[in-house]
């Protein structure tokens, strides 16, 4: 790429939406759960919570993320 090259929806990093349960490799669906013992994208959700929270200003997430062996 040259200098002049604009890329257009350049990745950021990942929403709460994009770390739920369903769309994991392990999740089994809503009856079975998860065939993991501890979340294998936690780090990445939480990150992703602390991302949100400081664009919305430090507010505080209006629905709690919680693991998937809750």
């Amino acid at each position: 790429m040259g200098k002049n090259t604009r890329i257009y929806d350049r990745f950021d990093w990942w929403s709460v939406a994009d770390c739920s349960c369903e769309f994991c490799l392990y999740w089994k669906g809503p009856k079975r759960g998860c065939s993991l013992m501890a979340c294998a994208c936690d780090d990445v959700r939480q990150e992703a919570v602390r991302r949100e929270q400081a664009a919305a200003g430090g507010v505080p997430a209006p629905e709690e993320v919680v693991p998937c062996r809750g």
